[in-house]
């Protein structure tokens, strides 16, 4: 187990700061260096949760704003996911008369373990500062104690279940599909007892009687394993509550009560928690992001698919062949429950996300995690061929042969998949085929650009020109009043330069046509312009000595800034050899 936890570390910090910073990674930066410089922090929905902003913060101090240290806690936070997969293996003896045989054994623990080191989803955003690793990790961690909780009788692993929890709601705001997903998973697990009985597959065909005695007798046995935990609900429920607290509540001078103030006694505890709490849930009903979405369906749910497959094949195959031995003779109680959340989870998110970014995916193949394992070692242990499909669906003979040659063709593709995929996305700048990376990812190096922007922090700094650079009031302390569509066309355009510059220190002006370009007194050493723009800013530009290069910044060439750069005035910034 410590050794893939090592080479879980190892696939997530090895040049981890190489890549170009993504778009989201550079909106998230640019407001966590905002924090650490002096300016108030709360929650902001554009950014999700406070936790890597948080986290970021104190080594954007200690060791400088780079990429690495952007990335760094989501890289230990899935480096470490691998140990989790402990709290799923079953205990040599049960302590308490309640507690439930729903554990994994030995061989299922280390290939859960191994998934969670090797999946390429999981390595690829543990390598990238967003939220969605730490609160798939923090989510399986929280299910694996409670799963402890039920396989022991301890009531020790509801608080860990609590606090894990705890840490998960700070992270990204569809933790709330996390928890419905999770009552769901229970109910799911209650109920499948008395459908066992009524599969038409069976040998022998069970009275609906039995079904009904087979659901209360599961109702019985749920709520002799839950009640020996009830008294610790609460005191779970307040250990969940201090990360909450610590996250969420705001920072320095922003207003109202803060974290701060209640530390020094200045602002009632009440009155934070309340910020925290409800003032984050008011913050996020009225965003842009709570609202309803109007997009195609089967368009992002066939992205989504096509993600799965390609980051998380393995996870795949081993929860779908794990679920067919499952149907065909029933004995892992958290097969079907866990499979039932991930297809709840595939049909649900491409209602509920704004965009089908590969990063999604995580959310969908979490939960099939463990019935993957499960699936996985009864694979190895050679057992593969006595379930292909239950015989209800599948004839003797040459159907169950072919099904058979599918099965062993899945199982050599998940093999040669997850290095192939592993080796494509390490690549950096990412390939144009790598499925992994999200189209705001820059294909170009940004780092001339970068050197360009930080020598003109001692010269004049930098200047956006153009409407596609438009910002009312050059301000972005705070999220406009009508933060959504108008605000994302305003300021989210300038990403991730809008990063470069606040961590060069730059100063940033705004020119919005060629007349106020040539009326300004004095033109900073760098500009930035849209490609379609470009020409209106070269007219005044290029008779005054700046060079012209062109970065994509997007991987399909769907968004690019042309810079205009004064060398002169620059202290050895080169720019780029491909020129527009």
């Amino acid at each position: 187990m410590l050794a893939l936890t090592a080479l879980a570390l190892l696939l997530r910090l090895v040049a981890l700061g190489d890549r170009t910073m993504h778009w989201d990674e550079a909106r998230v930066a640019y407001w966590t260096l905002r924090y650490v410089r002096g300016a108030g922090f709360a929650y902001r929905p554009v950014i999700h949760g406070p936790f890597v902003p948080i986290t970021v913060a104190p080594l954007f101090e200690q060791f400088g704003p780079t990429a690495f240290a952007a990335r760094l806690p989501v890289a230990i936070v899935g480096g470490l996911a691998p140990l989790s997969a402990l709290l799923f293996r079953q205990p040599a003896g049960r302590s308490h008369p309640s507690a439930l045989d729903i554990g994994l054994d030995d061989d299922e623990t280390v290939v859960l373990a191994a998934l969670l080191a090797v999946t390429p989803s999981l390595v690829y955003y543990s390598r990238f500062m967003r939220s969605d690793v730490p609160l798939a990790v923090f989510a399986l961690f929280a299910l694996g104690f409670a799963v402890r909780a039920l396989a022991t009788g301890r009531r020790r692993h509801v608080l860990g279940a609590g606090l894990f929890a705890g840490f998960a709601i700070p992270t990204k705001e569809n933790v709330l599909l996390y928890a419905a997903c999770a009552l769901g998973t229970a109910a799911v697990g209650i109920c499948w007892p008395a459908v066992v009985p009524l599969l038409p597959w069976r040998e022998e065909a069970a009275p609906r009687s039995a079904a009904t005695a087979s659901f209360r007798n599961s109702v019985d046995r749920a709520r002799a394993a839950l009640a020996p935990h009830l008294p610790a609900a609460p005191l779970a429920l307040l250990v969940a509550l201090v990360p909450i607290v610590f996250f969420l509540a705001p920072r320095g001078p922003a207003g109202g009560p803060t974290l701060g103030a209640a530390l020094a006694g200045d602002a009632g505890w009440l009155a934070v928690i309340e910020r925290a709490t409800v003032g984050t849930w008011e913050t996020f009903a009225s965003s842009f992001w709570a609202g309803s979405r109007g997009h195609s369906y089967p368009i992002y749910a066939g992205k989504l698919l096509g993600y799965l497959l390609v980051g998380a094949l393995p996870v795949v195959v081993g929860a779908g062949y794990a679920l067919v031995r499952e149907l065909r003779s029933p004995s892992r109680p958290l097969v079907v429950p866990l499979v039932a959340w991930g297809v709840a989870s595939m049909l649900g998110y491409p209602l509920a996300t704004d965009i089908p970014a590969p990063w999604i995916s995580i959310h969908i193949f979490l939960p099939l995690l463990v019935p993957a394992a499960v699936g996985w070692v009864a694979l190895v242990r050679g057992r593969a061929w006595d379930v292909a499909l239950p015989d209800a669906v599948s004839d003797p003979g040459t159907r169950r042969r072919y099904a058979r040659y599918a099965l062993a063709g899945l199982v050599v593709l998940s093999a040669v998949q997850v290095p192939l995929v592993l080796a494509v996305a390490s690549i950096t700048p990412p390939l144009y085929v790598n499925v992994l990376a999200q189209s705001a990812q820059p294909p170009d190096d940004l780092s001339s650009m970068e050197d360009a922007v930080a020598n003109a922090a001692n010269d004049g700094g930098v200047l956006f020109y153009g409407e596609a650079y438009y910002l009312p009031n050059e301000t972005v302390d705070d999220d406009p009043p009508t933060a959504g569509e108008q605000w994302l066309g305003w300021w989210l355009g300038r990403l991730p330069m809008a990063w470069y510059v606040e961590r060069a220190g730059a100063e940033s002006s705004y020119a919005r046509d060629p007349a106020a370009l040539r009326d300004r007194e004095s033109i900073p050493p760098v500009v930035f312009a849209a490609p379609g723009e470009a020409d209106g800013a070269a007219s005044v530009l290029a008779v005054r000595g700046y060079e012209r290069t062109r970065y994509e910044l997007g991987l399909y060439h769907e968004q690019a800034v042309v810079v205009f750069v004064d060398e002169s005035r620059l202290d050895g910034a080169v720019g780029r050899s491909v020129h527009s």
